[in-house]
């Protein structure tokens, strides 16, 4: 899909249902889809990202995997793993953004964009916001993780955990909704020169407060 956005938060209207063909036509124009033939364009281009994205799920090879994902324009750094089942956000890949050494062990959800009904306006935002998955950290098998989070340089996320909001670097964070349950740090400072550590350090204590 392409990028017709500002990858910064910002708000989006409540989902309606509507038949398909209007849907076709209010959701094509939604995603920048002008001109002639605007619906015909974007029915096109959603189903190769449609099928990108199913494709990336099965493969059996991670270097296929990351580079279906690329194609649909999630951004990944180099040597990054992908396990199989991951799911990408199926309307915003390229709202992603992962680093350098991630590993990403299987059948997560990783979404950029929430859109509850009309019905629940008043009670749920609705929106998208960038993930940002920073280098060298590691999500577990079926970690999920929601619209605007941030996920720190070197952190683990458990098993199952739902991440909400962002988490620092080099922690261990794991719940639904995911909490910081310890500190890595020390025994992930062997990875760094003392400046780049006391630089995370303090990055950390800044953003964070950790």
């Amino acid at each position: 899909m392409k990028e017709y956005l500002k990858i910064v938060k910002q708000p989006m209207p409540n989902h309606v249902e509507r038949p398909f063909m209007q849907a076709l036509g209010y959701t094509a124009k939604e995603h920048g889809f002008k001109g002639p033939f605007a619906r015909t364009r974007f029915l096109w281009y959603r189903t190769i990202d449609h099928w990108l994205q199913v494709l990336a799920r099965i493969m059996p090879l991670n270097g296929i995997r990351v580079k279906l994902q690329r194609m649909r324009g999630v951004k990944i750094a180099r040597d990054v793993h992908i396990g199989p089942m991951v799911t990408f956000d199926d309307v915003y890949p390229y709202f992603v953004s992962i680093g350098r050494g991630v590993a990403i062990s299987g059948n997560n959800f990783i979404l950029t964009h929430t859109k509850p009904m009309v019905y629940h306006s008043e009670v749920s935002e609705a929106y998208i916001a960038p993930v940002i998955i920073e280098k060298n950290a590691w999500l577990a098998i079926s970690v999920d993780v929601m619209p605007g989070v941030t996920i720190g340089e070197g952190s683990i996320i458990a098993s199952g955990s739902v991440v909400t909001k962002s988490i620092p670097p080099l922690v261990f964070a794991a719940g639904a909704p995911a909490e910081v349950k310890k500190d890595l740090a020390p025994k992930l400072k062997k990875n760094y020169t003392e400046d780049e550590f006391q630089r995370i350090l303090a990055k950390r204590k800044a953003e964070y407060g950790f």
